[in-house]
């Protein structure tokens, strides 16, 4: 692979070609279980774009861009309550669909909040996944039905774990049938062959 081959397919931002690809997908974004009702805002990255999840009042989740709209202060310092997240700096409220629900420290506000929204993305849950979908409202494909994720609570587990490189070299890993054996096996090959030999004699 060239230089340029590999930078085409690591790079996952808005405008890269692989990051639009990735962005029509349905993507496990977060676990359930770590978001509570009215809890504190939770920061994710997810395809090069910081995010905040919360879980509002009635249950639902929100995944917004990280900064407020309004001045660009952190959503993860917000207060998350009564069906809102709302921006500690100038107290604007915003619900899981991005749609202005408050605008305090303006005389306008009430006309104003119809105009603005937070950038947002949907999110879904199964299984005990947060899901999101990041591309095009109009293109978003129906949700993949996958088997483990409409399995009855307490059929299914699902963990999670922070891998220190990109997406391709993560695929990479997993297909890469040569390495369990080196890797992940019980033995180093040394130690096989030592063994093997030994049975013969």
């Amino acid at each position: 692979m060239t230089p340029e081959e590999n930078e085409i397919l690591s790079r996952t931002g808005a405008n890269s070609p692989l990051g639009k690809v990735m962005r029509r997908y349905w993507l496990p974004a977060l676990l359930s279980r770590e978001l509570a009702k009215d809890g504190e805002p939770l920061r994710l990255r997810l395809l090069g774009e910081n995010l905040i999840a919360f879980r509002d009042s009635s249950g639902r989740v929100g995944l917004f861009d990280e900064h407020c709209r309004h001045r660009g202060t952190s959503f993860y310092w917000g207060n998350n309550e009564n069906n809102g997240l709302r921006c500690w700096y100038h107290g604007w409220k915003f619900d899981v669909e991005g749609n202005c629900l408050e605008i305090p420290n303006d005389p306008n506000g009430e006309r104003l909040r119809e105009r603005v929204r937070q950038k947002c993305y949907p999110s879904i849950e199964r299984g005990g996944v947060v899901f999101t979908y990041m591309g095009p409202r109009e293109l978003a494909p129906a949700f993949p039905e996958l088997e483990w994720a409409n399995l009855p609570e307490g059929h299914v587990y699902v963990s999670k774990r922070l891998q220190e490189c990109h997406w391709l070299q993560g695929l990479e890993g997993d297909i890469d049938s040569s390495h369990i054996g080196f890797l992940h096996g019980m033995q180093t090959m040394s130690q096989a062959t030592e063994y093997d030999m030994g049975e013969q004699a």
